[in-house]
């Protein structure tokens, strides 16, 4: 069991989050930092974030995870988010999280699922956070950072006029979040990291085959499983890991590579 607390944090507005606490704690405890792919949240699909951050409690491992500005419970708007603004809230949710005084400050991990590959990445990048664990993989966005390479017509949103919208996911993205990719090097924050890393693919996984299509990961330390930087696919699992076995698995290699480097040091 732990003890779960609901946090608020302020960033842009109002950020949602849940704070796991593991119970009996003698001394401070590792913390991991969750980061959701792009229209995920706190909770993730089929509950994964909230299976696993239980799991860690239980290990001794205390978790944050919340809802990035304009989404969930937080203040915002879905078409107010882009990859710098969810940056600029994981970099909040981590100075938070330096508050704390149950928590070891030199034992911090981001924990990115899909796309929240890239904002897990960059905060790490900015935060000297030494500790990535990523679960299906998605740096970057692709078709010059538009759907299917095809540029969008966007239109002025019925409620907020000076936002460009477009629909994506039953969402309004805006083109200020593409302007934002657009100027980003995935790259250069690829191999600037410096750390361990573990990147969990499920197979079978379409999204990350064509992600690999556009970047060329032979030469990317993240993916070379050696040294500090490991992978492991897990067979058949997809893009989202959608049953107990494959839930199981993730789990079990993510809180194992969680406690070899963060709680034997």
């Amino acid at each position: 069991m732990a003890n779960e607390r609901f946090v608020e944090l302020e960033n842009q507005g109002k950020l949602a989050g849940i704070l796991h606490i593991p119970e009996g704690l003698q001394s401070a405890c590792p913390l991991v930092i969750y980061c959701p792919g792009k229209n995920g949240e706190r909770y993730e699909v089929h509950r994964l974030a909230v299976k696993f951050a239980r799991q860690l409690a239980e290990q001794g491992i205390a978790t944050l995870r919340f809802d990035y500005y304009g989404m969930g419970l937080s203040d915002g708007f879905y078409h107010d988010m882009t990859t710098t603004t969810k940056v600029s809230n994981i970099e909040m949710a981590y100075r938070y999280a330096k508050t704390l005084e149950f928590v070891d400050q030199k034992k911090v991990a981001y924990l990115g699922f899909s796309d929240g590959a890239r904002m897990a990445l960059m905060a790490a990048n900015r935060t000297n956070v030494t500790n990535l664990l990523i679960w299906s993989p998605l740096f970057n966005e692709y078709g010059g950072n538009y759907p299917n390479a095809k540029k969008p017509r966007f239109i002025r949103h019925k409620t907020q006029p000076n936002k460009l919208v477009m629909p994506w996911a039953g969402l309004w993205n805006s083109l200020d979040f593409y302007k934002d990719l657009q100027g980003m090097d995935i790259l250069h924050e690829l191999n600037q990291y410096v750390g361990n890393s573990l990147l969990v693919f499920g197979g079978n996984d379409p999204l990350v085959e064509e992600e690999k299509e556009y970047l060329d990961t032979s030469n990317i330390p993240l993916y070379q499983n050696a040294d500090v930087h490991r992978t492991h696919t897990i067979a058949g699992a997809g893009h989202l890991f959608t049953s107990e076995s494959l839930e199981h698995q993730l789990m079990g290699v993510s809180g194992a590579w969680l406690r070899e480097h963060l709680m034997h040091l």
